[in-house]
C-alpha cells in the first residue's frame, strides 16, 4: 500500500477489521499530506495515530452513508475556541467536499479541530523541550 509509511501498519489493521476501505485510506493520506504541509511537520504514530484512525473510519462511514454520532455541544463550543485549528479544519472539510463529494458535518469538523489542536500542542511541547 502506498501513501504514508508511518501509518501503513495501522491502515492494514483497520482494513483487515473492515473499519476502513482503500478509498478512505487514500483520502486520509491526502488529508495527512495537507496537514503536514500546513504545519511543516511529519505525522507519525506518536502524534497522529488518533487523528488518522478517526479520519479513515469516519470517511469510510460517510462514503457508505452510515450514521455518525454527534459530539456533545460543549465539545463543539470548545472546538470553536481553537480559531486557527478550526479555520484549517474548515479548509480541510472543503477540500474533502470539493474533491471527494464527502460532507463533514459540524460534529466532524469539531472532532477534526480538536485533533488538530492536539497535534499543534504536541509539537509546541516538543519545541519547548528543545529550547530548554
Amino acid at each position: 500500500m502506498g501513501g504514508n509509511l508511518s501509518f501503513n501498519h495501522r491502515f492494514d489493521i483497520l482494513l483487515e477489521s473492515k473499519l476502513t476501505s482503500p478509498e478512505s485510506i487514500h483520502i486520509t493520506n491526502e488529508v495527512i499530506g495537507r496537514i503536514e504541509s500546513h504545519y511543516q511537520i511529519k505525522l507519525d504514530e506518536e502524534n497522529g495515530a488518533s487523528l488518522v484512525t478517526h479520519l479513515a473510519i469516519t470517511i469510510k462511514k460517510l462514503l457508505s452513508s452510515e450514521y455518525l454520532n454527534e459530539i456533545p455541544e460543549i465539545c463543539k463550543t470548545e472546538a470553536l475556541t481553537f480559531i486557527e485549528e478550526h479555520e484549517f479544519a474548515m479548509e480541510l472539510s472543503r477540500f474533502i467536499q470539493n474533491f471527494y463529494q464527502i460532507d463533514f458535518n459540524q460534529s466532524e469538523i469539531a472532532f477534526l479541530t480538536i485533533h488538530l489542536k492536539n497535534i499543534t500542542q504536541h509539537f509546541d511541547r516538543k519545541e519547548g523541550k528543545k529550547e530548554q
